[in-house]
């Protein structure tokens, strides 16, 4: 049978090759300060390639959608505030037929406002080779503090 004695233990751990990250500490309660200078941190290298997020393809003969009608972003009744991005997609008719959270703030009141204000947007059609197309492209809405 194990009891807690409030003793303090120290232990080594010896991480992989590739740590950048080491443990220096356990305690109950946050620590009062740094006592010691940290290291300088070491240059990032990047990611291995079989790591790295596939590069966007950026396609040159593509026209971008262009805002036609914007819509009223309806502030919700709480006073929550900052923004939200969405990934919003914008038909061959220049409609908004989806819209999904991509970053910012995840208040449930602030995206689902956001949302509804990308719904009734409407836009000229994103153009390839001067034919309408269906793209995705990324919004922002901003809340301010009332």
């Amino acid at each position: 049978m194990w009891s807690d004695t409030s003793r303090a233990v120290s232990f080594r751990v010896t991480p992989p090759p590739a740590a950048r990250l080491w443990l220096t500490s356990v305690s109950p309660s946050p620590p009062a300060g740094i006592e010691t200078p940290l290291p300088a941190a070491a240059a990032a290298s990047p990611p291995p390639e079989s790591l790295a997020p596939p590069g966007l393809e950026i396609d040159p003969g593509l026209k971008p959608p262009i805002l036609r009608a914007p819509a009223r972003l309806v502030l919700p009744a709480a006073r929550a505030r900052g923004s939200v991005e969405l990934d919003v997609c914008v038909s061959e008719t220049g409609a908004v037929t989806d819209a999904r959270r991509a970053g910012g703030s995840a208040d449930p009141s602030l995206v689902a406002a956001a949302i509804a204000c990308a719904r009734s947007m409407s836009f000229y059609p994103a153009l390839r080779a001067g034919r309408p197309v269906a793209v995705w492209c990324r919004q922002r809405f901003d809340f301010p503090q009332r």
